[in-house]
C-alpha cells in the first residue's frame, strides 16, 4: 500500500488547520435517552440448550427463571456504601438466542455519586436480611458476606434443591456494572447475572446385566452458599480474573459461608437421588435433578464426592466418586494436572459418566465413604462445562456436543491458523471432513487434508485457512462447511471468508452508562450510529478523552478512567497532559521488536491479555471486550494491514465514497464541550470504506446505519500532543490507531479527508479515536 511516512507532516498539517478553520452545523443526537425520564435496564442469563429429561430444570422455566429482581446502587467510594435499594416489581424476560434477557424500568433521580449497579435475582428474602434497618451507607464487602442462601433439610434429612414441578426453587444470581453516575433516560444494558449453585448430572454407560446403577449420594456438602462469586473481602469489588485470588480459572477455592457448617457424613444426611435404569441397557443421564452450593477440593475423604450405589453382577456395592479435573491446565495457568481434585463451582455444570465397571465395591456406605476414589473398581469420567462458556449444543439423546459456535467468519484475504472448541462427553472416536473440498481448496486441517481425525473429541482440531485465489467482489460470500461426528452426533460448522469490512466494529468507542461501548450490529447502530464521533485515547492508553474541550482540563475532559488502575483518581489526579499512561518506554511498555505490516504489538502483551488495568496501559478493544456483562465477543485494534486491506478493498479510487462537508467544526465543539463529552455527537462527514462502498453516501441513514459490508469512519478529529492537549480538525480530517509501530517511537494510521485516504505515522502521544476489529 503507498504510505506517507512522517509525522512531522501531520504537525504542520495540525497547525495550518487549526489556524484556518470553519464551522458549521452538526446533526446532534444523545443516545440512550431513549426511554423519557426512565433509567432502562436489561441483564441476561446465559443458557445452554439440551434437550434433557423432562425433571431437568433447563430453560427459562427452571435454570434461567427470574421470579424477584432487586436493584442496589453503590458510590463510588473504596470501599463502596450503598445509596438505595429498590425491589423492582415489574419486568419482563424473554429468550434471545442463546441468552434469556431481563428488561425493565426505573424512575431513578440523578445522581452523579453513583459508581455501580448491582442486581440480585431470587433472593429477595436474603437481601433484605442481609442490610440492615437503615441500610443508607452499607459497606459493599459487609452486604456481600452477609448475603447468604441456605437450604433447610427435607423430610429425608438432606439439603435437595427442589425441582419438582410445580413449587422448584429459583436459582438465586447475581450480578453487577459500573456506571458514571446515574442519569435519567440512560440505559444500562449488558448486565449478565451468575447462577451461584454448580450442577451435577450423571450416567451409567455399563449395561445393567453387569452394573445397575440404582441410588446417588452427594456427601460431605454444605448447606448455604454466598449468592454473589468471590470478591476482595477488604472493598466488596468482585475479582477479576486477572486478580491473583480470582478461583474460577485457577483451581482454587471459592469463598464459602463460615457459618454454614456441614451436616453429619452418613447415609441419612446425603442427598439421594433414585436412578432409573432398564434391564440389559445402559443408564439414562440424569440431569437437572442435582445441585450444590460451592465446594472447596476434596482433599482427604471428608471432602465433597458421589456415593454410588449399584448391583455388580448380583451383588450391591457402593464406590465413591471424587470430581477431579477432566483436563490438563484448564483456564489460565492453573497447573492442574487430569485427576486432581477440583472445586465445585457456580454456573459450572460436571457430567459424571460411569465407564465401566471393572470389580466388587464396597459393602456398607461408611466404608465407601472412608475409601479412596483412586483404588476404586468403578471407573468414572467427569466433564466440567462452564455454563457461560459453551452456546450451540447438539444432542442425541444420549451424549451432547458442545462448540464455540456454529459459523465463523475470517476475512478472503488472510491467511489463518483456526482452533475449533469442542467439549462433549462422548469419549470413542470422532471425525471432521470439509464437505465438496474441491471447490475450497483454501479450506484444510493443520495436517495439510480435507479431513482430521481423533480419539480426544475435547481437544478440538485445527484449520488452516488460506487466502482466498480470488478477490472478494462484494456479491457473495465464500464458504466452505466442515462436518464433524462423533458417534451419533453430527453437526456442521461453517467458515465464510468475508469482507475485510465485516471484521470491523459499526462505531467508534463511545461512552455510555459509564461504560466504553461500541456498536457491532446494524441493529446497534439504532442507538450508537456509525457516525458517532467517539472519544479519544493516546497510544495503548486505557484512559479516555472528551472528545472536545480546549485546554484539555484533566477534571473535565477524562470521561474514562479504568476502576482498577492506581494512577491518578476520578477527581482529576493525572494533572498534566503527558501524565496520562499510554503505550511508551516512559510508562515500562517495552515496544517488541518490529515484524512488518501485521505487527499486532499488544499481542502478548500482560501474558497475552493485551492490557494492564492497573497501570492503565495496553489495547482498549481487548480491555473493552474482556470485560464482565460483554458477550460480543473478543475485540482487538487493527493492525496497519488489515487497515490497508480494508482500503484496498473499496472500490472507486482515488476519490473514496464521501459524505458531508468536511467543514471544520472545532470552535462550536469547543464552546459546547460539556454537550460533546461522550462522543456520541454525530459528525455528517466521513468516508465509507469497503467492498460493497458506494459511490453516493449523501443519505443520512447510511451513515448511522452502513450496509453490510462497510465500514463509516466519521473525520472526528484529534487531541495535539502539545502539552495542553488542545482538540483540532473536528469534522474536516480523521484518524484512527493501528496496532502496528512504524519505528520506536511513531505508529502507523490512515487520515482521512474529503478527497480520501493516505497512511502516515505519528507519535503515540496524540489522542485519535478508536475503531475496533474483531479478533479472528
Amino acid at each position: 500500500m503507498e504510505r506517507y511516512s512522517k509525522w512531522l507532516t501531520l504537525m504542520s498539517a495540525t497547525l495550518f488547520f487549526f489556524l484556518f478553520h470553519t464551522t458549521a452545523c452538526v446533526d446532534e443526537q444523545e443516545i440512550g435517552e431513549v426511554h423519557g425520564g426512565l433509567v432502562f435496564m436489561e441483564m441476561t442469563v446465559p443458557g445452554l440448550e439440551i434437550p434433557t429429561v423432562t425433571r431437568s430444570m433447563e430453560g427459562n422455566k427452571g435454570e434461567a427463571v427470574v421470579k424477584t429482581i432487586d436493584l442496589l446502587i453503590f458510590d463510588k467510594s473504596t470501599p463502596a456504601r450503598l445509596i438505595q435499594h429498590i425491589e423492582v416489581k415489574n419486568f419482563s424476560q424473554n429468550g434471545s438466542g442463546d441468552d434469556y434477557k431481563i428488561e425493565f424500568k426505573l424512575d431513578l433521580l440523578k445522581d452523579e455519586n453513583a459508581g455501580s449497579v448491582v442486581l440480585v435475582a431470587n433472593a429477595a428474602r436474603e437481601v433484605k436480611a442481609a442490610l440492615p434497618d437503615n441500610p443508607v451507607d452499607t459497606e459493599k464487602q459487609d452486604f456481600l458476606e452477609e448475603l447468604v442462601f441456605k437450604t433447610s433439610a427435607g423430610k429425608d434429612g438432606s439439603y435437595k434443591w427442589n425441582v419438582s414441578e410445580p413449587g422448584y426453587t429459583p436459582i438465586p444470581m447475581y450480578g453487577e456494572t459500573s456506571v458514571s453516575g446515574i442519569t435519567p433516560g440512560m440505559s444500562i444494558t449488558g448486565v449478565e447475572l451468575i447462577r451461584m449453585l454448580a450442577r451435577i448430572d450423571v450416567e451409567n454407560k455399563v449395561s445393567s446385566d453387569v452394573f445397575n446403577l440404582q441410588e446417588i449420594y452427594l456427601v460431605n456438602y454444605h448447606t448455604a452458599g454466598f449468592i454473589a462469586p468471590a470478591w476482595n473481602e477488604s472493598d466488596g469489588a468482585l475479582l477479576k480474573e486477572s486478580d491473583e485470588k480470582y478461583p474460577y480459572s485457577r483451581n482454587l477455592d471459592p469463598r464459602i459461608p463460615g457459618v454454614a457448617g456441614k451436616p453429619d457424613a452418613t447415609q441419612d444426611a446425603a442427598m439421594k437421588y433414585t436412578y432409573m435404569q432398564e434391564a440389559g441397557s445402559a443408564g439414562p443421564l440424569l440431569a437437572g435433578e442435582i445441585y450444590a452450593y460451592e465446594e472447596p477440593k476434596a482433599g482427604s475423604v471428608a471432602g465433597i464426592c458421589l456415593i454410588l450405589k449399584g448391583i455388580y453382577q448380583g451383588t450391591e456395592y457402593y464406590y465413591r466418586v471424587n470430581f477431579t479435573s477432566d483436563k490438563t491446565d484448564p483456564g489460565s495457568g492453573s497447573g492442574v494436572k487430569t485427576g486432581d481434585d477440583v472445586p465445585l463451582y457456580r454456573n459450572h455444570k460436571y457430567i459424571v459418566t460411569v465407564t465401566a465397571a471393572e470389580g466388587i465395591g464396597y459393602t456398607t456406605f461408611d466404608q465407601a465413604l472412608r475409601s479412596a476414589s483412586v483404588l476404586s473398581n468403578l471407573k468414572t469420567s467427569i466433564l466440567i462445562v462452564d455454563m457461560t462458556g459453551i452456546k450451540n449444543i447438539v444432542y442425541d439423546g444420549q451424549y451432547f456436543m458442545g462448540t464455540e459456535g456454529k459459523m465463523v467468519d475470517i476475512p478472503w484475504s488472510v491467511d489463518k491458523l483456526l482452533n475449533h472448541r469442542v467439549s462433549s462427553d462422548y469419549y470413542g472416536d470422532w471425525k471432521a471432513e470439509v464437505i465438496d473440498s474441491m471447490t475450497t481448496g483454501w479450506l484444510k486441517f493443520a495436517n495439510g487434508y480435507a479431513s482430521e481425525k481423533g480419539t480426544d473429541i475435547n481437544s478440538g482440531f485445527k484449520l488452516d485457512l488460506k487466502k482466498v485465489a480470488s478477490p472478494w467482489v462484494g456479491n457473495d460470500y465464500v464458504s466452505g462447511k466442515i462436518v464433524f461426528t462423533a458417534g451419533r452426533l453430527r453437526d456442521t460448522m461453517i467458515v465464510r471468508r468475508v469482507a475485510m469490512a465485516d471484521m470491523f466494529a459499526r462505531s467508534n468507542i463511545v461512552l455510555s452508562s459509564g461504560k466504553l461501548t461500541f456498536a457491532v450490529t446494524e441493529e446497534d447502530n439504532n442507538t450508537i450510529p456509525a457516525n458517532s464521533q467517539g472519544v479519544f485515547c493516546k497510544w495503548g492508553s486505557l484512559f479516555m478523552f472528551a472528545p472536545a474541550g480546549i485546554p484539555y482540563d484533566p477534571v473535565k475532559h477524562i470521561v474514562y478512567y479504568p476502576p482498577e488502575t492506581s494512577v491518578g483518581n476520578w477527581g482529576g489526579g493525572l494533572a498534566g497532559w503527558d501524565l496520562v499512561p499510554y503505550a511508551h518506554d516512559n510508562f515500562s511498555f517495552d515496544t517488541p521488536p518490529l515484524t512488518g505490516d501485521n505487527m499486532d504489538a499488544f499481542r502478548e502483551y500482560e501474558d497475552e491479555a493485551g492490557f494492564n488495568a492497573s497501570e492503565g496501559i495496553g489495547d482498549i478493544c481487548r480491555y473493552i471486550s474482556s470485560k464482565e456483562g460483554w458477550v460480543e465477543g473478543k475485540w482487538r485494534l487493527p493492525t496497519y494491514q488489515e487497515l490497508g486491506l480494508l482500503y484496498d478493498e473499496t472500490p472507486t479510487k482515488p476519490q473514496l465514497p464521501a459524505g458531508g462537508d468536511f467543514a471544520n467544526v472545532t470552535t462550536d465543539y469547543n464552546l459546547h464541550a460539556d454537550n460533546h463529552r461522550d462522543g456520541k455527537s454525530l459528525l455528517n462527514s466521513g468516508l465509507q470504506l469497503g467492498a460493497r462502498a458506494s459511490g453516493s453516501i449523501a443519505l443520512d441513514r447510511d451513515k448511522k446505519t452502513p450496509p453490510s459490508g462497510t465500514v463509516y469512519l466519521p473525520v472526528s478529529g484529534h487531541r495535539y500532543p502539545n502539552g495542553d492537549g488542545d482538540v483540532v480538525h473536528i469534522g474536516a480530517y480523521g484518524y484512527y490507531w493501528s496496532s502496528t509501530p512504524y519505528d520506536g517511537i511513531t505508529v502507523n494510521y490512515p487520515l482521512l479527508y474529503r478527497k480520501g485516504l493516505e497512511f502516515y505515522d505519528a507519535d503515540r502521544s496524540y489522542a485519535f479515536p478508536i475503531r475496533c476489529i474483531r479478533d479472528y
